[in-house]
């Protein structure tokens, strides 16, 4: 294959990796524990041999294909060689199974799916045969850890794959005039659960440049900057900030194939990591783990940006001193909208720990009420986005897309927030997620910011819990720093009082006060680390309905 345009702006990342292989082969690409060190070069040959395959195979331009795979090599080469002949990498987490799938293969009508034939104990190749023989568009599945081909129909082993010098052998046009041009969908990531709802946001490669660049101005990044990977790369923020950032700086990526936190420390000291970008939980894991200390606060790492969920303000005052060589900012952003808002260098030390930044270059905002009307200064309201990381709608989902992405350019993000003098941005929570007690509404993520800053507290989500009388009532539940849930063998224990007695102290409202307490030992999450809080209201409900129901029981039994 030849380069194709220069630099990073309006070019392709297949281009992007041509160029930089030509000019510069031995730079260093991937560090994968798992598949080995790669330069560009390396991956430049992969990419080539396998979109051949590929096409000989019968993929090719506007061909759906879904990439399920772990942080490992494989998965770059195949968003790349299939870019390469223009069809559409569908990017899904590792951990959905046949429910997911099967009504992903119902909107999209894939022809292909990309497995590990086995990971953390799941016999994924199984599960590709049983969805090629219950999905009539499945024509191929290929199967990374497969290292043989047509072992059974339609079943094809990444490894004996690679093998073959399908580029050598083929007599089509070369791939690299196939490829999709920079307005053309290229991708389509599904929005990652918090909801339960199923949405693939359509992406193409000028709005996935403009994801990027936004954040590579404001940081300066650029080709000495090493990327560490450890948020899933089939969801928004690994395949965005991870993987296509690389490629937009020309830098490398150091791959973690699931997220563990004293490997990804070592891992980030040894290869001398100098960014990345995590959902919360990633940043409480690491500035709590001891091997910490052992790497000397990583004094590599320039820029961790956390979002994915509310970052509370004591979080990025602890990661201040944990991390003391790191920039720690707040990052707000959607799988439909990019990574737009983040504190620059220079933001007064305030609006780091209090806000959730300022939107990146190009980026628009306002907060407007429920008629839609904006609103001035400090009001809360729905936050709406316009710019060039808005992605194209919702993937034969019509009616989503017309609710949700408006004619005048702006998206619903369905996030409560407000805008300040100066134009950073708080969020508030989710629309949905409000609790609305007797007709006033109280912002979770308020009250989940006192909770967290308990020096007993390691996580926390507040929820509404269903009340006969005012409506809704509010739930914390809370993961403790030390010791089993409710501490009876010696742990740490938090009870209401204790925490009603904080909230006083806090100088917090007495309505805000949560009015329950369920200590758990962990907290149901999307792959990428966001909390599903519907799975806390669904679990508050039975709890609460059960006990009612006991209650009654034992009234009717004298």
């Amino acid at each position: 294959m030849t380069a194709g345009t220069t630099g990073a702006e309006g070019c392709l990342i297949t281009d992007r990796l041509f160029e930089i292989a030509e000019k510069d082969c031995d730079r260093e690409l991937i560090v994968d524990p798992v598949f080995g060190r790669f330069t560009y070069g390396d991956i430049a040959q992969q990419v080539e041999r396998l979109a051949h395959g590929l096409r000989h195979y019968g993929i090719g331009p506007g061909d759906l294909v879904v990439l399920q795979l772990p942080n490992w090599t494989p998965f770059l080469t195949f968003h790349l060689a299939l870019t390469a002949i223009g069809a559409v990498t569908v990017n899904i987490p590792i951990v959905y199974r046949e429910h997911e799938l099967t009504r992903i293969f119902a909107l999209t009508e894939a022809k292909a799916l990309v497995l590990p034939a086995r990971f953390r104990g799941h016999d994924y190749k199984a599960m590709g045969a049983a969805l090629r023989r219950d999905n009539a568009s499945l024509e191929q599945v290929f199967l990374v850890g497969l290292d043989a081909a047509g072992e059974a129909p339609g079943l094809v082993g990444y490894e004996a794959l690679m093998r073959h010098s399908w580029e050598s052998q083929a007599g089509a046009a070369p791939p690299s005039t196939l490829g999709p041009g920079l307005g053309d969908m290229t991708a389509i990531g599904f929005t990652s659960g918090t909801t339960g709802d199923l949405k693939g946001a359509i992406f193409d490669t000028e709005v996935l440049i403009a994801t990027n660049k936004g954040l590579m101005d404001r940081y300066g990044l650029n080709q000495d900057d090493r990327v560490f990977s450890c948020s899933p790369l089939g969801h928004a923020i690994g395949f965005t900030h991870a993987l296509r950032m690389t490629f937009t700086i020309g830098g490398s990526i150091t791959l973690l194939e699931y997220w563990d936190p004293g490997p990804a420390i070592e891992l980030l000291h040894q290869e001398r990591c100098t960014y990345m970008a995590a959902a919360t939980p990633f940043l409480i894991d690491t500035i709590k783990h001891p091997a910490l200390r052992a790497c000397g606060g990583l004094p590599a790492l320039r820029v961790f940006l956390c979002g994915g969920t509310s970052v509370p303000e004591q979080l990025v005052r602890d990661a201040r001193v944990a991390l003391p060589e790191t920039f720690t900012s707040p990052l707000w952003g959607m799988t439909e909208c990019g990574g737009v808002t983040t504190c620059p260098f220079d933001a007064p030390e305030e609006k780091l720990y209090t806000t959730d930044g300022l939107p990146c270059g190009g980026m628009e905002l306002k907060v407007v009420d429920p008629e839609g009307d904006t609103l001035p200064p400090g009001a809360d309201g729905e936050l709406m986005a316009r710019g060039p990381m808005v992605t194209r709608g919702y993937y034969r989902q019509p009616e989503l897309t017309a609710e949700s992405y408006l004619a005048d350019g702006y998206f619903r993000t369905g996030d409560q927030a407000r805008l300040d003098a100066d134009g950073y941005v708080k969020i508030t929570g989710r629309i949905k997620d409000l609790i609305i007690r007797g007709g006033v509404n109280i912002s979770p993520v308020e009250i989940e910011n006192v909770i967290f800053s308990h020096p007993k507290v390691l996580n926390v989500a507040v929820v509404g819990m269903p009340d006969p009388r005012l409506g809704e009532r509010s739930c914390a539940f809370i993961i403790l720093k030390d010791g089993p849930k409710g501490g009876p063998k010696g742990g740490q224990s938090l009870d209401l009082a204790e925490m009603r007695d904080w909230m006083a102290r806090a100088g917090v409202a007495k309505p805000k006060w949560p009015e329950r307490v369920e200590l758990v030992d962990e907290l149901p999450t999307t792959p990428s680390g966001k909390v599903q809080k519907f799975r806390l209201r669904q679990i508050i409900a039975k709890r609460i309905a059960a006990e009612e129901s006991g209650r009654i029981a034992r009234d009717a039994g004298g």
